[in-house]
C-alpha cells in the first residue's frame, strides 16, 4: 500500500546517513490495516548508529513532500536511546513491538522487554493527563462539533493505552480498535457503546445526531474514568 512512499523515504535516509543507518521499520495504523485517510499516518521508526542535528535538518529538506501527506517525521535513535527510552515510554514501545514491518536493515525491536511498573505509570499518567485535556478542551470548544472531533481525534490515543492497559494484566491484545475496545470494556467493566460509535463514525460507517453528541461525550468521559479506576487499584 505505500511501497512507493517507503522507498522514497529510505532513499533520503541513506542518502544522509548512509552506512550509519541500520534499520527502518512501519509501525501503527499503516501497518495493521486500519489506516483511514484524513486521520491515520505512516508512522516509521530508524535505528542509527549516530545522529546530528544536520543530519535531520537535511533529511527534512528531503522530505517535506513526506510531511505534507500528513505524515509524522521519522522517529530516529541509537541503539543506546532506544534501550532507555522504553523504560519511559512503555506503551508506545509495545504498540511497536506488536505492529512493526521491518522496511530495511535488521530489526530494532525484537528484542525489546518491558517493565510493568513502568507500563502501569505511564497507562494511568497518560489517562489522567487526556482527561483532563477533554475537560478543557470542552471550556474553551464546547459547540457539538467541536465536542464530536474531540471524541474522534483522541479515539487512537485512548485505545492504544487500552493496548497497555490490556498488556498489564498479561492478555492477548488484539490488532484492531474494535477488538481493543471490547476486550478493555470487559476487563475494566465500563459500557463500550460511545466509543464503539465514535469509531463507526471515524470510519465514516455511522454518524452521530446533534442531540446524541453530548451525552455520548459522557459516556465517553465515563468509560475513560472507569478505566482510570482500574488502573489505579493495581497492586
Amino acid at each position: 500500500m505505500h511501497e512507493e512512499t517507503l522507498g522514497r523515504l529510505l532513499h533520503t535516509l541513506e542518502s544522509v546517513f548512509g552506512s550509519r543507518l541500520l534499520g527502518l521499520v512501519m509501525y501503527g495504523s499503516s501497518h495493521s490495516g486500519e489506516y483511514h485517510k484524513g486521520y491515520s499516518d505512516i508512522n516509521t521508526m530508524a535505528l542509527v548508529s549516530g545522529v546530528t542535528a544536520g543530519d535531520i535538518a537535511a533529511a527534512g529538506k528531503e522530505l517535506k513532500w513526506f510531511f505534507y501527506h500528513g505524515n509524522p517525521a521519522p522517529l530516529i535513535f541509537t541503539k543506546e536511546e532506544l534501550d532507555s527510552f522504553k523504560d519511559v515510554f512503555p506503551i508506545e514501545m509495545l504498540d511497536m513491538v506488536r505492529q512493526h514491518t521491518v522496511i530495511y536493515g535488521s530489526d530494532p525491536l525484537k528484542d525489546i522487554t518491558i517493565d510493568k511498573k513502568n507500563l502501569k505509570f505511564q497507562c494511568e499518567s497518560e489517562l489522567k493527563s487526556k482527561l483532563i485535556k477533554i475537560r478543557q478542551s470542552l471550556f474553551t470548544n464546547s459547540s457539538n462539533k467541536s465536542a464530536l472531533h474531540l471524541m474522534i481525534n483522541s479515539l487512537s490515543s485512548f485505545t492504544a493505552i487500552f493496548k497497555g492497559v490490556l498488556s498489564l494484566e498479561g492478555a492477548e491484545v488484539p490488532v484492531h480498535k474494535k477488538e481493543v475496545i471490547l476486550q478493555t470494556a470487559q476487563l475494566t467493566g465500563f459500557e463500550p457503546s460511545p466509543f464503539l460509535k465514535i469509531l463507526a463514525v471515524r470510519e465514516k460507517k455511522d454518524t452521530l445526531k446533534k442531540d446524541e453528541i453530548f451525552r455520548t461525550m459522557e459516556m465517553y468521559i465515563e468509560g475513560i474514568t472507569g478505566v482510570i479506576n482500574f488502573v489505579a487499584r493495581r497492586a
